[in-house]
């Protein structure tokens, strides 16, 4: 539980800094955001100083309020789909449901840990949606057969 002690242990106190210096930043340009790559006076590295630990608080930040739930949205029609898929296909499903909850996992662990920020990492985004592509892709060339 030192993760969440406030008042002594520094990475806690850190996260809670720059979580209120985002959310202060945010109020300056909340329907639009700053701009990817924009920083506020908290600076928790000297080399990147974009980079925050606190992902989804900086993306709100940076993207605004518009650009938050466009990204939202695009997670949400990833699941939605995925699940469409498992409906309707169920060996898709025995290998698409180990990489949703990888997802989902991985987005939980991003909450607090900029995995997302870095392009390499990416692809945990990208592969359900690769698997729902394959599957949109298999039901347009069945619709043709009919």
């Amino acid at each position: 539980m030192e993760g969440f002690d406030f008042k002594e242990d520094p990475s806690a106190i850190a996260r809670k800094t720059q979580f209120f210096a985002l959310v202060e930043g945010w109020r300056e340009s909340p329907l639009l955001g700053a701009g990817h790559g924009a920083a506020v006076a908290y600076r928790r590295s000297a080399k990147q100083p974009w980079a925050y630990e606190l992902v989804y608080v900086a993306l709100l930040y940076q993207t605004g309020l518009i650009g938050f739930i466009i990204y939202t949205f695009a997670i949400i029609w990833i699941f939605w789909y995925s699940l469409k898929a498992i409906k309707s296909d169920v060996y898709l499903g025995y290998h698409l449901i180990p990489v949703l909850v990888g997802t989902i996992s991985f987005l939980i662990a991003n909450a607090t840990n900029p995995y997302l920020a870095k392009y390499d990492y990416m692809w945990v985004i990208f592969l359900p949606v690769a698997f729902v592509n394959y599957w949109l892709l298999r039901q347009t060339c069945i619709d043709r057969l009919i």
